[in-house]
C-alpha cells in the first residue's frame, strides 16, 4: 500500500499462515528515489541542488509536489511561481498549465516506479493499494496516467508485475479503519 498525501506512507501486509494478515509497517516512503529516464535525471538533479538526498517522499507526496513543479519549471526553464499543491493540481486537471500537467504526470510516473519496486522488493502478489488524499484527488487521471505502465516495467520481470491488480483506495478515514481494526476496536455503522 502507497499513501501519496501529507507525505509517502508504505505498509503491507503478509499471510499470517491461518488465514489472516500480519500488517508491516514500513518507511519505504523514505526510500531513494531512482530516475527511470533522461527526463526524471534531470528533474532529480535540480531537486539535488538543494537536498543531499531526494526520498520518493520528498517529490511524490503533497508536501513534494511543489517541489516537483518547481524542478521541472527549472529543467524547462520557463519561470513560474511557486504554487501550492491545491493550485498545482486543480490547473493540472483543467489542462490549463502544462507545467503543472507535467508535473502531475511526472508524480504519476514516478509513482508507478516506485510502487512497481516495492510489489517486486516485497513479493506482493495480492494486489498494490494506492490510497491518501492526492491519490482520491486522482481518481479520474490513475487509470488514464503512466502509473501503471511504470509499475510494470521491469525488464525480465515485468511479467511478475502484469498480472498484481492496482487498486485505489477511496474510502474516508481508511487509515483509522485499519488502525482500529489492528487495535480490535469493534467498528459499527
Amino acid at each position: 500500500m502507497l499513501g501519496p498525501g501529507t507525505g509517502l506512507g508504505v505498509a503491507a501486509c503478509i499471510p499470517n499462515g491461518a488465514g489472516g494478515w500480519i500488517p508491516l509497517a514500513t518507511e519505504g516512503g523514505h526510500v531513494t528515489l531512482a530516475p527511470a529516464d533522461d527526463f526524471e535525471s534531470e528533474v532529480l538533479r535540480a531537486v539535488r541542488a538543494d537536498l543531499q538526498h531526494v526520498s520518493a517522499e520528498r517529490l511524490l507526496s503533497g508536501i513534494g509536489l511543489p517541489r516537483l513543479h518547481a524542478a521541472i519549471v527549472t529543467v524547462r526553464g520557463r519561470p513560474q511561481g511557486a504554487l501550492t499543491p491545491e493550485d498545482i493540481t486543480a490547473r493540472a486537471l483543467a489542462k490549463s498549465d502544462a507545467l503543472c500537467v507535467a508535473a502531475l504526470d511526472t508524480l504519476c510516473a514516478m509513482l508507478g516506479t516506485v510502487a512497481g519496486n516495492l510489489a517486486l522488493t516485497l513479493g506482493a502478489r495480492g494486489g498494490v493499494f494506492v490510497a491518501g488524499g492526492i491519490a482520491r484527488r486522482l481518481r479520474s487521471v490513475l487509470p488514464a496516467c503512466r502509473f501503471r505502465a511504470r509499475l510494470e516495467a521491469k525488464g525480465r520481470f515485468a511479467s511478475c508485475l502484469a498480472p498484481v491488480a492496482t487498486e485505489l483506495i477511496v474510502a474516508d478515514h481508511a487509515a483509522l479503519v485499519g488502525c482500529a481494526a489492528a487495535a480490535g476496536v469493534p467498528l459499527h455503522g
